[in-house]
């Protein structure tokens, strides 16, 4: 009797879990209409704020944030150390469906951080690898950046030339994480103006009111 409950135990989670399966690979088909860019160092952020929402949004995330591991390969009754050790179908259904991620996951990487998915099998690894290295590189890219603007000096630039830089530094701190408010902007901009534009910033000070590049 006990046998029997335990088969047909088994063979419910089995077929649920290739139920399970199959739904996760019929949604992953559709992946790319949600996430229509691959990652490169430079898009790291506009890359997360697709992805993550579309796995939450079909119970995936936690195949790469870790908290829904990998069940045990194999079952054993509770209790008795001599019982025979059998094959866990909700083992064999959660490796389908990362590896049906996984193959997704990597289809929305480049060509340029590729290498950093090199030695990893599993969803979680690639995703500690990957994300770790870009949100540090997109962090360091944005402190770059902020002290590139913050010592924007104008030179020997027309002033058309210099506020193009400008434009250049503050959208690219924006896809950097760091934007920047019309008062920073107007702050370090204007400051590095050559001196005969003195006269200018004075009265665009005295208006109280930032104005845009």
């Amino acid at each position: 009797m006990i046998d029997g409950s335990v088969n047909f135990f088994e063979r419910t989670i089995s077929n649920a879990s290739i139920s399970s399966a199959t739904s996760v690979v019929n949604s992953l088909s559709t992946a790319h209409h949600f996430i229509s860019i691959k990652l490169a160092y430079k898009n790291y952020l506009f890359w997360i704020a697709q992805i993550v929402p579309f796995l939450d949004g079909h119970d995936l995330l936690g195949f790469v944030d870790g908290t829904n591991p990998c069940p045990s390969a194999t079952l054993t009754g509770d209790g008795d150390s001599t019982a025979t050790a059998q094959l866990n179908p909700v083992h064999r259904a959660w490796v389908r469906q990362d590896q049906a991620l996984l193959s997704m996951l990597m289809s929305s990487l480049s060509d340029e951080v590729m290498p950093l998915t090199i030695g990893h099998r599993t969803n979680r690894a690639i995703w500690t690898a990957v994300v770790g290295a870009l949100a540090s590189f997109s962090r360091s890219r944005g402190l770059n950046l902020l002290g590139q603007l913050k010592t924007l000096d104008q030179g020997n630039m027309s002033a058309a030339d210099y506020i193009g830089k400008a434009r250049v530094l503050v959208e690219e701190l924006a896809l950097a994480g760091r934007p920047m408010t019309l008062e920073e902007q107007n702050f370090y901009v204007l400051q590095g103006l050559r001196s005969k534009f003195m006269g200018l910033v004075s009265s665009l000070n005295v208006r109280g009111q930032p104005i845009t590049l």
